[in-house]
């Protein structure tokens, strides 16, 4: 069974006095920016309240939480701090704050940029990017060329919302994970569904977990894409159609399957060939294909283990239709001195028979 701590660095050092917040929360979310909330008793001290200008939570200070289970630790988040909520109460007793940061892509969103982009991949222009800023690259190749004399790249905005609008014209997600040492690795990739579970969620089985579980379902989307546009050096035309996701089903039916007739988006975009097209459809895709959705609750110490956004996990006891594998697409971690909760949402792109 799981033994559970909490640690908190400053930087790179570990800090026992800001381990001690009375909670801590942890919000990954798939593709997003995971963000983070740290709350601490405020006292007076000589007519004063320091602990609201103590440079170890003051703004750019980066902040590092970091779950251990068995001496075995797991970056939660990496980032800097860009906020504070204060309650005071007269007298100073119950007055607190709340500490407030996000990981480290918040950076790469503090400055517009132009530029022009020749002759690279989405994925080539990604890499460049996440270098500058000292992550490590871990991105997708992408089929798309831009070239300057046909429908070049032009960046007219923050790295992170320039690379996130590439991210979905390919079908990717976007985001930062950092190791227990504090190296951040920015992943630009597809979601990952062909991995082994991680973990296993069981309600209504032997040895639960859950304890309570919500499942919805909405088969109104597309499941296939029509793209037509014409090649400006021959006038020729340029099919991207694409008749189903290319992702792997988690389940034995698809969308496709389910509904048993078409169900289309149409993909108008400049582009210069049918691969890039055709990328641009399957993101389409890979966008509309997770139709089930489960919402629900664990603890570290029942489960064993710390839930992690875009992993796969396997969940039983829900009947055939619904249990197998699922994507993670976003945790809330919630940290106090007793326990270590997780609230979750499952997507899936298709069913058991």
């Amino acid at each position: 069974m799981a033994a559970t701590a909490l640690a908190i660095k400053v930087g790179d050092t570990a800090d026992a006095q800001l381990a001690q917040a009375s909670v801590v929360e942890v919000l990954e979310r798939m593709g997003e920016p995971t963000t983070f909330r740290m709350r601490y008793d405020v006292g007076i001290a000589a007519g004063d309240l320091p602990f609201l200008k103590d440079g170890r939570v003051d703004a750019g200070s980066t902040i590092q939480v970091l779950s251990l289970q068995n001496n075995v630790a797991d970056c939660l988040v990496k980032g800097p701090v860009h906020g504070q909520q204060i309650r005071l109460l007269h007298g100073g007793t119950g007055s607190y704050v709340d500490v407030m940061g996000s990981d480290s892509s918040i950076v790469m969103d503090r400055e517009v940029k132009a530029k022009v982009w020749d002759a690279v991949h989405d994925s080539d222009v990604v890499g460049q990017i996440v270098a500058v800023h000292g992550f490590v690259a871990d991105a997708q190749a992408t089929p798309a060329v831009h070239a300057e004399d046909k429908h070049t790249l032009v960046q007219h905005d923050s790295d992170l919302r320039f690379i996130r609008r590439l991210a979905r014209r390919n079908g990717c997600l976007f985001w930062l994970t950092a190791d227990p040492m504090g190296v951040q690795t920015a992943h630009f990739r597809r979601p990952a569904l062909d991995g082994a579970p991680t973990a296993r969620l069981a309600i209504n089985i032997a040895n639960p977990n859950l304890n309570t579980l919500d499942i919805s379902w909405d088969v109104e989307r597309p499941s296939s894409a029509v793209g037509w546009e014409l090649d400006l050096a021959d006038k020729s035309q340029i099919d991207g159609g694409v008749a189903r996701s290319p992702q792997k089903i988690l389940g034995d039916k698809g969308l496709a399957e389910i509904t048993g007739d078409v169900r289309s988006t149409l993909i108008v975009a400049p582009v210069d060939d049918a691969g890039d097209l055709r990328s641009r459809g399957e993101a389409a895709l890979i966008e509309s294909d997770f139709f089930v959705t489960v919402s629900g609750e664990t603890t570290v110490h029942a489960l064993g283990s710390v839930l992690r956004a875009h992993t796969v996990v396997q969940l039983q006891g829900t009947g055939t239709r619904h249990s197998g594998p699922y994507f993670v697409s976003s945790v809330r971690h919630l940290i106090d001195a007793t326990t270590h909760r997780m609230e979750f949402e499952l997507v899936r792109n298709g069913w058991g028979a």
